[in-house]
């Protein structure tokens, strides 16, 4: 049968269209397929030797890699991951010696197996992928009030036998049963029977995860009961830079502490890791072939610093350490689109004295949330980060703002602070705020109005050069700077000029 030639054009461009949407799918799953760490087993002279291999998203879609092993962590050179095909060149150093190892192997059905290759012979090399434990996991100090009485107790959740959440209710007060444990999209759910001396009765249990925090409400008969939870050992959650030191020289190591405080030192499994206020310690076994040898460590937290004495058979070596800033900036560039509009205002930089002024009269504290609603470069929430340590959320709907902002983000590396997100500022809700930060016109800020109402009080705002018209400002402030908004020193070149910011407080006093 003769095909019509449009017909035949329709089915050319619905293969091409097919053929263009599957490899990038494909290429989509290459990327999820290897990203992760993977635990990987070969056998060395008769000795097995296990070692982790971490792979991450790096810039342009290209894959990063790790090699962790006891002795330390080397990257991956030359990484490709293409139809299932792996491999990477590895150089690895012991003191004086150097050793380049060639990887060829591939990852099919969620192993990963293959080949090493150096001058020291050939080593296959069997993996498997490694589970990140559920955010929820772990011990939280949950508090809440029942009458005029404030209560403390403790909600342990763990994995149960065949691998699904599960919780423990520990309270001095009675006995206390957790079933049907959920934990899905940031929010987790159960049910609890209590009984205290003669009294029994059932509760429900739903909150929210953020960070380290968990807010939730406790439902019963008796009424609803908000309770708020605190992770036990939160400054020591997440992955950590070590440079581990002794008389023959020193290494990399990374130590990984997840959220209910187990850990692994390398690709060694560490059971707990004790935190008692500033004090950390934990002791844990690597076994060599049929050799064994105990490890200790114990040091001090002070921040996001780590320092102590890792302890051995063999000797004692001197441990310093930094807490990895994890920045998903890069990740975050693929959501930049095409605006819905167009900006209402043409970008002009606030000068970094009237920043500095800003964030100054906001009064900022520990815990406090920043929002800059058209934060152009995002120069006010790097700022709030980085001086105050505190998160901070910038907002723009020009996508070259965001572009700006995010690199701004990563030139500071304040990532794990700092989030960027093109949006249109007059649909959002703004209540996760204490501080609010404007550069629009008076027009804007009264149109934004009804969104910064429902702030919670006490909630700062702060608008540089323009009023709130129907607010009355708390706070006004008259300032001459050198007119460079990029903070050079060249006042000659730049000139002075004068600037006024204007601070409220929720609920503002009407004019």
């Amino acid at each position: 049968m003769k095909v019509p030639t449009s017909l035949k054009t329709v089915c050319f461009l619905a293969l091409m269209l097919f053929s263009m949407f599957s490899s990038q799918a494909s290429a989509g799953q290459q990327r999820r397929g290897i990203a992760g760490d993977w635990e990987i087993k070969m056998d060395f002279n008769g000795r097995q030797v296990t070692s982790i291999l971490s792979f991450s998203q790096a810039k342009e879609g290209k894959i990063a890699g790790k090699w962790i092993a006891f002795w330390g962590v080397n990257e991956l050179n030359n990484l490709k991951y293409q139809e299932n095909k792996l491999s990477f060149v590895q150089v690895s150093r012991f003191r004086d010696t150097e050793i380049t190892s060639n990887f060829a192997g591939a990852i099919q059905r969620g192993k990963l197996s293959g080949t090493l290759s150096n001058d020291r012979g050939q080593f296959e090399v069997e993996g498997k992928r490694l589970r990140r434990m559920p955010m929820i996991m772990g011990s939280w100090e949950m508090k809440f009030k029942v009458g005029e009485r404030d209560i403390t107790t403790t909600l342990v959740v763990k994995a149960d036998e065949v691998g699904k959440p599960a919780a423990e209710w520990q309270s001095q007060w009675g006995e206390h049963q957790i079933t049907d444990v959920t934990f899905k999209k940031g929010k987790l759910t159960f049910q609890r029977k209590s009984k205290i001396q003669d009294q029994e009765w059932e509760s429900t249990f739903e909150g929210t995860l953020k960070a380290h925090k968990l807010s939730g409400v406790i439902k019963s008969e008796r009424g609803d009961i908000t309770a708020e939870g605190t992770r036990v050992g939160a400054a020591l959650v997440g992955q950590w830079e070590l440079e581990i030191t002794s008389d023959s020289g020193s290494r990399k190591q990374l130590l990984r502490v997840n959220p209910d405080l187990s850990a692994m030192l390398g690709p060694i499994a560490v059971k707990k890791v004790n935190l008692d206020d500033n004090e950390v310690a934990f002791k844990t076994e690597l076994e060599f072939g049929e050799q064994q040898f105990e490890i200790g460590f114990a040091g001090k937290l002070d921040g996001r610093k780590l320092s102590g004495e890792l302890t051995s058979s063999r000797g004692s070596q001197q441990v310093t350490g930094k807490k990895i800033r994890r920045t998903s900036a890069g990740q975050r560039t693929s959501q930049i689109r095409k605006p819905s509009r167009e900006p209402d205002v043409i970008y002009v930089p606030t000068p970094q004295e009237a920043v500095d002024k800003m964030l100054e009269m906001a009064e900022i504290k520990e815990g406090d949330v920043v929002y800059d609603l058209g934060c152009g470069d995002g120069r006010i929430v790097v700022t709030a980060a980085k001086r105050y340590g505190v998160k901070a959320i910038g907002f723009d709907i020009n996508p070259k703002r965001v572009r700006e902002s995010l690199e701004n983000v990563r030139k500071y590396n304040v990532g794990h602070l700092v989030t960027i997100k093109q949006e249109d500022i007059f649909t959002l809700d703004l209540r996760e705020a204490n501080v609010v930060t404007l550069y629009l016109l008076p027009s804007l800020n009264v149109k934004l109005m009804p969104q910064l109402e429902k702030l919670r009080p006490g909630s700062r705002i702060l608008s540089h050069d323009f009023d709130m018209r129907g607010a009355k400002p708390v706070e006004e402030y008259r300032m001459n700077t050198s007119g460079n908004a990029d903070g050079d020193d060249d006042e000659e070149y730049y000139g002075e000029e004068q600037h006024t910011i204007y601070k409220w407080i929720v609920p503002w006093e009407k004019e």
